[in-house]
């Protein structure tokens, strides 16, 4: 994965710095859809002088690329995953926590809804994921 978006960058025209990197490595090896935040904290313990600014435009330019996607919902900081296949997110209204799903059934979404031109479609599908559960679970 690392050697194809090595490849992408430079086909792109773009450079290929060690922070780059990291952001891309952090982002792909992560699967709780982190915050630029949190993949900022990451980046910084390997190099602590890299900018939160910096973080934010290479998840920005991921998202062109079409490396990265920006998983929102409400009352939460967009969150990013480094998985670009058609899926969807099970999302806990308690903690936060976000999975990817895969349904069977294709929802047929036309190229021009209500006079948008879509590009594409994530279902968020809310509720409370196993530990939360167990936690509202009253005590015996």
């Amino acid at each position: 994965m690392l050697e194809s978006f090595i490849e992408r960058c430079r086909e792109a025209g773009l450079k290929i710095t060690p922070q780059r990197v990291a952001v891309y490595e952090i982002l792909l090896n992560s699967h709780n859809h982190p915050t630029v935040e949190e993949i900022y904290e990451e980046v910084k313990k390997r190099y602590p002088f890299v900018s939160l600014a910096t973080v934010y435009r290479t998840v920005e330019t991921l998202e062109q690329m079409g490396l990265a996607k920006k998983v929102c919902y409400w009352g939460s900081s967009a969150r990013y995953d480094a998985n670009t296949d058609d899926h969807h997110h099970l999302i806990c209204v308690s903690c936060g926590a976000i999975r990817d799903i895969y349904m069977d059934k294709k929802i047929d979404i036309p190229q021009e809804l209500e006079g948008f031109e879509t590009a594409g479609y994530s279902v968020n599908v809310y509720g409370l994921c196993p530990q939360c559960r167990e936690k509202a679970q009253p005590s015996t």
